[in-house]
């Protein structure tokens, strides 16, 4: 996630996953935030094809390990297997919020817009 304006990291994978990134939550929840080097406020635009591929690449494995699920409910029992389905909800949702922080495309929210508000 780099700033457009001054070309340096625009947030932190830890001020992304839990803070509002000095927004209001309305502003948050339309994908807003502000740089933490120069305080431009910026918007997630779009996302690059490598979060594609990757939330792509985790969707079929999900689905994999689901085809093979009864195996390893006769290997493991019923404990082992939401043990296991548990840790990989955990992964699956850890990678996701990286691939959001990671391959977000940001723009600077025009001036005009914030009169308008």
């Amino acid at each position: 996630m780099i700033c457009p304006s001054c070309h340096q990291t625009a947030s932190t994978w830890v001020r992304n996953s839990f803070s509002l990134q000095g927004v209001t939550l309305a502003q948050s929840f339309k994908g807003e935030l502000k740089c933490q080097n120069c305080g431009v406020r910026l918007r997630n635009s779009k996302y690059s094809k490598h979060f594609w591929y990757s939330l792509t690449t985790m969707a079929v494995f999900v689905f994999l390990i689901a085809l093979f699920s009864d195996r390893l409910y006769l290997s493991f029992g019923i404990l082992g297997l939401a043990l296991y389905w548990a840790a990989l909800v955990i992964l699956s949702t850890l990678i996701f919020v990286y691939a959001v922080w990671k391959y977000a495309i940001l723009e600077v929210v025009a001036e005009d817009e914030l009169v308008k508000k």
